[in-house]
């Protein structure tokens, strides 16, 4: 029977192997830096206008975060294989701790930087005037909330009860987040661009909704989450030390108010308050394995 690495969220059963065809290898990224290569050639046609390159790189967009949300199904998840009274050994087995630590480098190194393969001045140029960093931002938190869902720390929580110091602690995986999401404020020259501002934003907007949103969060994520934001308030306050950007500096100031802003119950929306809208929820046709979506503006 094939082992399979499952998950509890919408769209996360998937066979292990696909997650390896991205993670470790990066095989399926080299496919899309090879199709964004070819994709201007491939979609001009003379007298035409660009909306057949609009769609392709949509798409190509659409598959990237795919790929990424693949490689997200490793953390907190277990591998399956069938099994029946007489045979030895479990059904179910926790991907390996290190296994699960490589794979929020992958996605810090790779998901959360800058896909620098879809940032093409000579297609985005010709699709519309405006409206890349919409798209990658959308991109990005499409897998930012795969990453952090409840489902997932839950099961995060439980195999730290079950298995001790050989889980992946949650509170490991959230520091681990962390620095990569606001990475650059551990250097010693602080400067942010406005690729990875949208992301951080984006980042305490996905918290500020678990801690105080219409349906927050009531269990061992709250206070993890909470302990994040405190920690993260003490390292930005020494990255507005350390930047001389004016740009990064506002920002890292904002980032400040607004974490103190979720952490200060006066500020708490009621709970009766309309649920937000955000541009990352999953429609129904995402909820197969191989689902077929473009990124539009």
């Amino acid at each position: 029977m094939t082992d399979r690495t499952l998950g509890s969220d919408p769209g996360e059963n998937t066979e292990a192997g696909d997650a390896d065809a991205v993670y470790p290898t990066g095989f399926g990224l080299k496919n899309l830096e090879r199709v964004m290569d070819m994709m201007l050639a491939a979609t001009t046609h003379e007298g035409d206008d660009w909306e057949d390159l609009d769609e392709v790189y949509g798409r190509a967009l659409g598959q990237w975060v795919l790929e990424m949300n693949h490689v997200t199904q490793i953390v907190g998840g277990l591998d399956s294989q069938e099994k029946h009274g007489g045979q030895e050994g479990v059904r179910f087995t926790v991907v390996p701790k290190a296994r699960q630590q490589a794979a929020v480098k992958f996605l810090n190194d790779n998901a959360f930087a800058i896909p620098a393969m879809f940032l093409r001045p000579e297609i985005l140029r010709r699709i519309e005037p405006s409206g890349v960093l919409d798209r990658i931002r959308t991109s990005q938190m499409r897998v930012l909330n795969s990453l952090l869902s409840s489902p997932r720390f839950a099961r995060l929580v439980e195999e730290a009860a079950i298995d001790g110091n050989a889980a992946y602690r949650p509170a490991e995986f959230l520091s681990d987040v962390r620095h990569g999401i606001l990475r650059e404020v551990y250097g010693t020259q602080v400067k942010i661009d406005a690729y990875r501002r949208n992301l951080q934003r984006g980042y305490l907007d996905l918290i500020a909704g678990r801690l105080n949103g219409p349906q927050r969060v009531n269990d061992d994520e709250r206070p993890m989450l909470r302990g994040e934001l405190k920690s993260l308030s003490t390292e930005v306050t020494a990255g507005v030390a350390k930047t001389t950007d004016r740009n990064t500096k506002l920002h890292l100031e904002d980032v400040r108010d607004q974490i103190a802003r979720i952490l200060d119950p006066k500020f708490e929306p009621s709970r009766n308050a309309p649920a937000v809208t955000l541009p990352f929820v999953i429609s129904a046709d995402e909820l197969g394995c191989w689902p077929d979506y473009a990124i539009k503006h």
